[in-house]
C-alpha cells in the first residue's frame, strides 16, 4: 500500500548609458488614490504571480545532500531547504557516519540553498529540560546555539528557519522556538495555506514520501511519483504552499544497501530527476514558484504586512513608498507588486534605491498595469513614463529586436535559438552557465535587419541551466535554457 507519513501537528541598469533618454518630472503632489479599492497597488498571492508556491527541504545536513541532491536541482536552478546539525559537520571527510562537511554546505549555501537549523545534537526536545542558551542538553541551548553556529558559519544568509527533530513538538516547544526563528518545519499530510496564522508558523506542514516495497526497479518508485504530483496539482489548483521532506538521495543502484540499514525511506537519483524535470515545466508556465523555505517565510509576511503610500500620482511620474513593518535585516526579499499607470504608459521605467528597470504595461482587471519586483521599506519607489529620443517607445521597437525562447527547452543535445535585428548594427548572441561562465560565442558579427536562427550543440557541456544572451546595439535580452542529459 503506498501512503505518506503526517502527524497533527503541524543590474539591469537598461541601458541608460549610449540612451537618450528623457524622463518627464513634476514635483506636484497629487492625492492619493483609494487604498481600499485594491486598484492602484496590488501585491501578487505569490512571486512573479505564480499560482501556488513549493520547497524542497533535506534534514540532517548528509553527504548525499551535496553529492546528489544538490547537483540535481541545480539543473533546473530550484533552490533547496537544507537542515543540518552543526555538531555533525567535520571540516573534512571521512567525518561522522553519513553526515557531510562544513565547506560542503557552505559551498551550497553560496549558490543560493538555504541552511537551516536542525538543533545541535538532533535530541528528542520533549524530553529535555528548558534549561537556558548555555546549557548543554537543554531546549534553548539546542535552539539557540544552532542558530548561532550556522549564523557564523554561513555568514552570507541569516538563519530564520528551523525543523524539529523526528518532528516532534508541543505548543510549549512551538512558543520556544518562536524566540529564535521566523518560522518551522513540522509533517503534515496537507499542503499550507498562503497566509498562515502564529500557531501555523511554527508548525509548517511537509509531506513525507514513503516508498513501499519491493524496490527492484525505478518502476517500482513510479505509483509515488504520481502520488506526489498529485499532491502537487492539488496544491496549485488551491494556491497553497507545498513543501516535500526529504532525507537520503542516492543512486538508484545504491538504495537496496541504504533500505537493508533502514535508512528513511532515500529517492533515487532517477526518481528525484524526474519529479525535478516534471516541476520545472510547472514553474516554467507559472503555476507553482519553488523557492527556499526561509524566503517563501519573508514573501508571506511581507505581503501579509503589505502598506503603502502614494507620494505623487499623474500622467507624468507615480512616486510611493512600500512598506512592511518588519524587521528589515530580515525581511528583505522583493515583493511582485500590481502597479496602475495611466492608460498612455505602455513602457515605464522603475527606480529604487539606486536600481533601475523598466517594464512593459499589460490590461488587467483594475487596467494598464506594471508587475514590478520592489523590497518592502527599501526606498522611495519611482515609475516614469518612458521616452527615448524625444520618441514614444512603439510596439515596433520590441518586435524589431527580440531575442524567442530556445527550441527544444529541456534539451539534448542541441537546440535552436531565434532573434530579430532592428536594424544593421553589431550582434553578438552568447551562452553562459548559471555561475556567469561563458561557456560558447554563436554570433560575433555585424547583422542586417531581419530575423535569424542560430543551432546551439552542448555536446560537450553537462546538464543544467544556461543562460542565453544577445546584445545589439543598445538593446540586451536574455533568456534561460536547460539541457537534460
Amino acid at each position: 500500500m503506498k501512503y505518506i507519513k503526517c502527524t497533527n501537528y503541524y543590474c539591469l541598469f537598461l541601458l541608460l548609458v549610449n540612451l537618450n533618454l528623457s524622463l518627464a518630472n513634476h514635483d506636484g503632489y497629487a492625492k492619493s488614490p483609494n487604498k481600499n479599492t485594491g486598484d492602484t497597488v496590488r501585491v501578487a498571492k505569490w512571486f512573479d504571480d505564480n499560482k501556488s508556491a513549493f520547497s524542497f527541504s533535506f534534514d540532517d545536513g548528509l553527504i548525499s545532500h551535496f553529492d546528489n541532491a544538490r547537483p540535481i536541482l541545480n539543473q533546473f536552478d530550484f533552490k533547496g531547504t537544507f537542515y543540518v546539525i552543526p555538531l555533525f559537520l567535520t571540516d573534512s571527510l571521512p567525518g561522522i557516519w553519513r553526515y557531510g562537511t562544513l565547506p560542503m554546505f557552505q559551498s551550497m549555501s553560496l549558490e543560493g540553498h538555504e541552511i537551516g537549523s536542525h538543533t545541535m545534537n538532533h535530541l528528542h526536545l520533549p524530553d529535555l529540560e528548558i534549561g537556558d542558551i548555555n546549557e548543554e542538553g537543554t531546549i534553548l541551548y539546542e535552539l539557540y546555539q544552532s542558530r548561532q553556529s550556522i549564523n557564523q558559519n554561513f555568514p552570507n544568509q541569516n538563519c530564520i528557519t528551523f525543523a524539529y527533530p523526528f518532528a516532534e513538538h508541543n505548543d510549549f516547544i512551538d512558543s520556544l522556538t518562536s524566540l529564535f526563528y521566523e518560522s518551522t518545519r513540522a509533517v503534515g499530510q496537507f499542503p499550507n495555506p498562503s497566509s498562515l496564522t502564529e500557531d501555523q508558523w511554527f508548525a509548517l506542514s511537509a509531506v513525507e514520501i514513503l516508498f513501499s516495497e519491493p524496490r527492484n526497479s525505478p518502476e517500482d518508485d513510479l505509483d509515488e511519483l504520481l502520488f506526489l504530483q498529485n499532491w502537487i496539482d492539488s496544491s496549485i489548483a488551491n494556491k497553497d504552499w507545498g513543501i516535500l521532506m526529504a532525507h537520503e538521495v542516492v543512486p538508484y543502484d545504491s538504495l537496496a544497501g541504504l533500505i537493508a540499514e533502514s535508512l528513511q525511506d532515500p529517492y533515487s537519483n532517477e526518481w528525484f530527476t524526474e519529479m525535478c524535470e516534471w516541476l520545472w515545466d510547472k514553474s516554467n508556465n507559472k503555476n507553482v514558484w519553488v523557492q527556499t523555505i526561509a524566503n517563501i517565510t519573508r514573501y508571506i509576511k511581507e505581503r501579509d504586512n503589505f502598506d503603502y503610500n502614494i507620494i505623487t500620482y499623474d500622467e507624468t511620474q507615480i512616486k510611493l513608498n512600500i512598506n512592511d513593518n518588519l524587521d528589515n535585516n530580515i525581511y528583505n526579499y522583493p515583493l511582485s507588486v500590481f502597479i496602475k499607470v495611466p492608460d498612455s504608459w505602455d513602457f515605464v521605467l522603475m527606480m529604487q534605491a539606486g536600481k533601475i528597470d523598466t517594464f512593459r504595461s499589460f490590461v488587467n482587471e483594475a487596467g494598464k498595469v506594471v508587475m514590478v519586483n520592489v523590497i518592502p521599506d527599501g526606498g522611495v519607489i519611482t515609475l516614469f513614463k518612458l521616452i527615448i529620443s524625444g520618441t514614444e517607445i512603439t510596439n515596433d521597437v520590441v518586435q524589431e529586436f527580440g531575442l524567442f525562447q530556445n527550441y527544444p527547452n529541456p534539451f539534448n543535445p542541441s537546440t535552436r535559438i531565434k532573434y530579430t535585428i532592428g536594424n544593421k548594427q553589431f550582434v553578438s548572441l552568447k551562452i553562459y552557465d548559471v555561475l556567469g561562465r561563458q561557456v560558447s560565442v554563436l554570433v560575433n558579427e555585424e547583422k542586417t535587419r531581419g530575423s535569424y536562427e542560430v543551432n546551439f550543440s552542448a555536446s560537450e557541456l553537462s546538464s543544467g541551466v544556461y543562460i542565453y544572451t544577445l546584445q545589439a546595439g543598445n538593446y540586451l535580452y536574455s533568456e534561460k535554457m536547460i539541457l537534460l542529459r
